[in-house]
């Protein structure tokens, strides 16, 4: 509840948020508040080699983690998105692929287009790992097919990698 947020300790940004321009609010009708997350640079270029459909279910999976809607995502939560996506790797290995993309070299945090980069560089560097063993493990948990994890749905990811309540 709003509440119990008030009384959360304050965290910080991970990193100046005036830098951050990927994401984009909009009210809809209702006046409820739309985030839209920007991709700013040219994710089809070879050099990443992104298609709609891997940034749309990429969107969802970073939106998912980034809970506070910023933008950014912590190191922490940049692990468990790698965890959801199937991606066997260490922490240190995440870490690594963190830092190659990542303009935060204090705290490691991935603002959207970093971690759309990411992942395209993982996906790259691995290329006998077919895409879809990426998007597998997303699918497995989108039961309805709709693109869009839902809590519940969300729910069963953090159980099955150990996480959440």
């Amino acid at each position: 509840s709003a509440h119990e947020a008030s009384s959360m300790p304050f965290k910080p940004p991970p990193r100046d948020l005036t830098n951050v321009k990927c994401v984009k609010r909009t009210k809809d009708k209702n006046g409820e508040e739309k985030i839209e997350l920007q991709v700013l640079f040219d994710a089809e270029d070879p050099k990443w080699d992104l298609n709609e459909e891997i940034i749309t279910d990429l969107k969802e999976i970073f939106m998912m983690f980034d809970t506070d809607q910023d933008g950014v995502l912590t190191i922490d939560q940049v692990q468990q998105a790698a965890k959801v996506m199937g991606q066997r790797r260490s922490e240190e290995e995440v870490l690594s692929q963190v830092m190659e993309v990542s303009d935060d070299s204090k705290n490691n945090s991935l603002e959207f287009n970093e971690f759309l980069k990411m992942v395209a560089l993982d996906i790259k560097s691995d290329a006998t790992k077919n895409k879809d063993e990426l998007f597998n493990a997303f699918r497995h948990f989108d039961k309805d097919e709709d693109g869009k994890l839902s809590e519940e749905e969300l729910r069963e990811v953090m159980l099955s990698m150990g996480e959440g309540p």
